[in-house]
């Protein structure tokens, strides 16, 4: 799995293990639903860390509970 895909299926996960919409995700982070919108539905995006921050502020979790995750051990290098 390629990285992005990988932050964009952690994304979903945790959305749906916590029961939250994008839309509450976005207002917690500070951040507009359009820029989350956007990263989830685009397949050429590779999301900043700031932008994962804000995703993770949003979800009230910190960057190393977001990378703590099994999806993330083998990643296919992307350039």
């Amino acid at each position: 799995m390629k990285t992005s895909e990988a932050v964009k299926t952690r994304i979903l996960t945790l959305l749906r293990q916590n029961n939250l919409s994008i839309n509450k995700v976005c207002t917690n982070g500070n951040m507009t639903t359009s820029t989350l919108n956007s990263l989830l539905n685009n397949d050429k995006q590779f999301p900043s860390i700031k932008t994962i921050q804000k995703v993770c502020q949003g979800l009230g979790i910190s960057l190393y509970d977001f990378f703590c995750d099994d999806i993330f051990k083998n990643i296919e290098y992307e350039e």
